[in-house]
């Protein structure tokens, strides 16, 4: 099933340099569905094996190597 849906020029021409070969339903639903790696480790949380004072803990020293590195 196919669906019409209009986009802005530049969002046009922002699809049409990342879609290569690509079709551009496929390039959407790769945007649509790509987690960052917060994300992916954040819906890892509550699932077993992950404790959140390890998670504080991670995040303050990712904050610190982020100011020293970036």
């Amino acid at each position: 099933m196919s669906e019409i849906i209009s986009i802005s020029d530049d969002v046009y021409t922002e699809l049409t340099r990342i879609k290569q070969q690509e079709s551009y339903s496929v390039v959407i639903r790769k945007l649509l569905h790509n987690q960052s790696n917060k994300e992916k480790i954040l819906s890892f949380y509550g699932k077993g094996g992950i404790e959140k004072e390890k998670i504080k803990s991670l995040d303050k020293e990712w904050q610190q190597w982020s100011k020293k590195y970036v």
